[in-house]
């Protein structure tokens, strides 16, 4: 057996209608192209310890993953266009917030809880699949003082969302940004569930680091 290679553990906070959190931690299942929740791991053969506070971050041990990550060497490196053509899932780290599709106008609008490098925000519905998007210009740019504003729905100001599924290539994620203009993509799994949010300049960052250097690159440490 390989030996394992640390694969980052992502965290999906949903702000539920109430105001409240809903929050859960994932990771790329490289064995099934998919989003897993982390006590998945520890019923699995290929897992080590599944949870290590490293240099890295959160990670989990995965005997499976074909990557080493950061400043472990690989054995070689990668055509641009072989880096291109692994899955999105692959290059999602750090936290996602979500909105429900029900939480208020006027709590959305104070972005609760998300992170100034991600955008747009996800609206979900009850089971977490996506509805659409808030861009942020819609949330910086709220309107102040308009009769009924308040009253409304995150699903009321949502607008149709560019996804991808984490199981499509980093490639076709440059083509749909490319098509769209967009800069970043909502990254949904089977049944529309949202796993993540791939900026342009994350997924370039990815792919030129592994076809450099064989591996993946250090998930960013939170403030």
């Amino acid at each position: 057996m390989p030996p394992p290679h640390p694969v980052p553990v992502r965290t999906r906070i949903t702000v539920l209608k109430d105001g409240t959190t809903d929050s859960c931690r994932i990771v790329f299942c490289e064995a099934e192209l998919g989003s897993v929740p982390l006590s998945r791991c520890k019923t699995c053969q290929f897992a080590g310890s599944p949870s290590n506070e490293s240099a890295f971050g959160h990670t989990v041990d995965c005997a499976l993953s074909l990557l080493p990550m950061g400043g472990h060497a690989a054995a070689t490196t990668f055509p641009s266009t072989v880096a291109a053509a692994l899955p999105v899932g692959l290059a999602l780290t750090g936290k996602l917030v979500c909105f429900e599709d029900s939480l208020p106008w006027a709590v959305a609008r104070s972005r609760p809880q998300v992170p100034a490098s991600q955008h747009a925000v996800p609206v979900v519905d009850h089971g977490g699949a996506l509805v659409g998007i808030l861009p942020g210009t819609a949330l910086t740019g709220a309107e102040c003082g308009v009769p009924g504003a308040d009253a409304t729905r995150a699903a009321d100001r949502a607008v149709a969302a560019t996804s991808v599924h984490e199981s499509e290539s980093l490639s076709d994620a440059f083509t749909a940004m490319s098509a769209r203009r967009a800069r970043e993509l909502t990254v949904v799994g089977d049944r529309l569930l949202v796993v993540g949010v791939l900026r342009d300049v994350d997924a370039l960052r990815f792919v030129a680091h592994v076809a450099r250097t064989g591996s993946r690159p250090a998930p960013e440490r939170a403030a």
